[in-house]
């Protein structure tokens, strides 16, 4: 399952109807890359009143994917890339991952933090190979032949996804539901705790830091080391792209781990955890290595990157396992559709706000970046109060608590 914000490509710049293949070969942009449910007994899994997780929509939403990544590399002329890459691919991404992530929540309950952790463990292992993927096939092959090996194995990956997926408990209103009772639902809001209001708020506020890292740490280091930009795929700047695929590689052991305690210490008690420690790891990491003039070597960067993929992991994988403290499980779709149709709007800013800062700051080489890891690191600060204000106006100051 390939988290949204793994995929990591470089965007050609200027592209021109015959060029694009050659431009890439020559040079690059730098890189981006409320009260718990029923106890009930979920975790076997059983075949009682099992049905397919609506195999039209899913296919449907799995061929629009695969089909906005094919217009993708045919394309030259710049509003079509926007049309196929960002409005089709993202709307494609959408569709496909939440069924996906609903479906964990059907089958586990006493063990959906470990479920949801081994599912997400799949994005953090494209977050490692697809990086690396395109650094080497860019230079040989070229932009469009790139997108048509990323595609085939998003064929191959989503046809199993297809035929795996699978829904256990029934909706609410059995065989009287209708659209309407699918689809996001500003009342949820109104719960009357603002628990879910709460969360939805850490969400976005989590989303809007989480991004950060993960697209600017190349282009950082391009700047720390005075690299020129055309470098970047197969000269000194590569190490940019392994950076990358070292912080995905540790965000894969952060989701597991961060599900296997959460089914112990409670899911909201471990993200707000996970969230302070992505606060410390941005503040007193990131931030020394940016103020700090001169560094002798890459050691602190390279502290900054492994820490903040394994805290950060649970950025992902604990969000829905979260979501699930608040509703029944028949409900947990609409629930988290309605959190992550605003969360979105998080994810849609966060860079271009990432980009402003950088701008704004009038300073040579890596010390530009030193707005944007502030604004990350209050915004996870903001996110962890959201967390621990929803945990204790639910289940109050007892922390030894389970929740």
């Amino acid at each position: 399952m390939a988290s949204r914000s793994e995929k990591c490509a470089s965007e050609p710049q200027g592209l021109q109807p015959n060029d694009q293949d050659e431009k890439y070969a020559d040079e690059s942009s730098a890189p981006s890359a409320q009260p718990s449910p029923p106890n009930e007994a979920e975790d076997s899994l059983s075949n009682n009143e099992e049905t397919t997780y609506p195999e039209g929509g899913f296919q449907a939403c799995w061929t629009s994917f695969l089909r906005a990544e094919i217009k993708t590399e045919i394309g030259t002329d710049y509003y079509q890339i926007i049309l196929a890459f960002s409005l089709l691919t993202g709307a494609g991404t959408s569709l496909i991952m939440n069924p996906a992530v609903t479906s964990v929540a059907h089958w586990f309950n006493e063990r959906r933090g470990l479920a949801s952790g081994i599912a997400w463990t799949g994005s953090g292992i494209g977050g490692v190979i697809f990086p690396l993927m395109v650094q080497s096939l860019l230079p040989q092959v070229g932009w469009a032949w790139s997108l048509r090996a990323f595609a085939l194995i998003l064929f191959v990956l989503c046809t199993v996804s297809v035929a795996l997926c699978r829904s256990r408990v029934p909706p609410r209103n059995g065989d009287a539901t209708t659209w309407r009772d699918t689809i996001p639902s500003a009342r949820i809001f109104l719960d009357g705790t603002g628990a879910m209001a709460l969360t939805t708020a850490g969400a976005v506020l989590t989303d809007l830091a989480y991004f950060i890292p993960v697209t600017y740490i190349p282009s950082y280091y391009v700047a720390r080391q005075h690299l020129p930009h055309h470098t970047t795929l197969t000269g000194e700047a590569s190490f940019a792209y392994q950076l990358l695929a070292i912080l995905n590689g540790s965000s894969c052991v952060g989701r597991l781990l961060a599900g296997y305690v959460s089914d112990r210490l409670g899911r909201y008690n471990t993200m707000i955890l996970s969230l302070f420690l992505c606060a410390i790891s941005v503040l007193c990491f990131w931030l020394p290595d940016i103020l700090i003039p001169n560094m002798p070597n890459t050691g602190l960067l390279i502290v900054f990157v492994m820490l903040f993929g394994c805290v950060s992991g649970s950025n992902v994988s604990l969000m829905p396992v979260c979501m699930g403290q608040l509703c029944e499980t028949q409900e947990f779709g609409r629930y988290y559709a309605t959190c992550f149709s605003v969360v979105s709007f998080g994810a849609l800013v966060s860079i271009p706000i990432a980009g402003a800062l950088i701008d704004a700051v009038d300073a040579p080489g890596k010390t530009k970046f030193w707005g944007v890891a502030v604004f990350t690191g209050l915004c996870y600060v903001a996110a962890t109060l959201c967390f621990a204000w929803v945990r204790l106006r639910v289940k109050g100051l007892n922390w030894k608590t389970r929740w």
